[in-house]
């Protein structure tokens, strides 16, 4: 079971990744990996990919995160 505080790191991490004035950071998804966060998604760029991760590591404070966003680069 995830404790409230980890739930509320999580509500968070997701409502920044939403409000993100980059739209492909909206799409992307935050759930809990046993007591780490594991970011999911997909973006065009490595720069999307790091922007998602500072963006949710701020909201984590501390927590480690696993960053499994795939780059899918448009041809």
């Amino acid at each position: 079971m995830i404790d409230s505080g980890f739930q509320d790191v999580l509500g968070q991490a997701k409502k920044m990744l939403n409000e993100s004035p980059f739209h492909p950071l909206r799409g992307l998804q935050v759930e809990p990996l046993g007591d780490r966060v594991l970011l999911l998604g997909e973006v065009e760029s490595f720069f999307l990919k790091q922007l998602a991760q500072e963006t949710v590591r701020t909201a984590t404070r501390g927590i480690e995160m696993v960053n499994n966003v795939a780059v899918c680069e448009s041809p």
